[in-house]
């Protein structure tokens, strides 16, 4: 097969940092959670404060602060997760090569620390979003692969994401 793009960088703990940001604070529904969150809390002063304080809204108030604390931890605890799976994933090494090769069928990976390449097919692609240094792909089995910004040795940075979404959507089309 004929590669379309090829990007290689050095993995290090800094791509899963990106990812759990994304993942557990600015993906647009953890935006809109908390927005919503927000929302109600400052209605729920507000109205504190014009009706004056009662059960009900210091209720609210308390149960808008927890769930903020449980988002919060849940971030925190995945980092922690990550840094030990990371590591133990890098033998304690902190970082791995990885190329990765996008054909018309496929995404090919390979890393210094593996000795076969794993390969998915667009069809197991199920979306791709964008974080500050990466583009990531998430897959079927809720595995991510990242492309470095700016690492591309083969094809035109610009055109791989409009690449990518293309072939994720032809595959949707192709199931319905």
């Amino acid at each position: 097969m004929d590669s379309k793009f090829v990007n290689q960088f050095t993995r290090t703990f800094e791509v899963e940092k990106e990812l759990y940001r994304y993942l557990h604070l600015t993906s647009p529904p953890m935006c809109a959670a908390l927005i919503i969150i927000g929302t109600v809390m400052v209605i729920d002063v507000a109205a504190s404060i014009v009706l004056g304080m009662n059960y009900a809204n210091m209720a609210v108030f308390a149960m808008c602060i927890i769930l903020l604390f449980v988002l919060f931890f849940r971030y925190f605890s995945a980092i922690q997760r990550g840094k030990e799976r990371f590591a133990e994933d890098t033998n304690n090494k902190g970082k791995v090569t990885v190329t990765s090769t996008v054909t018309v069928d496929k995404v090919i990976s390979e890393t210094s620390d593996r000795e076969t390449p794993v390969e998915v097919p667009f069809k197991n692609v199920k979306k791709v979003f964008v974080t500050e240094h990466y583009y990531m792909l998430y897959t079927d089995e809720k595995l991510v692969y990242a492309f470095k910004k700016g690492a591309f040795e083969k094809g035109k940075e610009e055109e791989f994401l409009p690449f990518i979404r293309n072939r994720i959507e032809s595959n949707k089309r192709r199931r319905t």
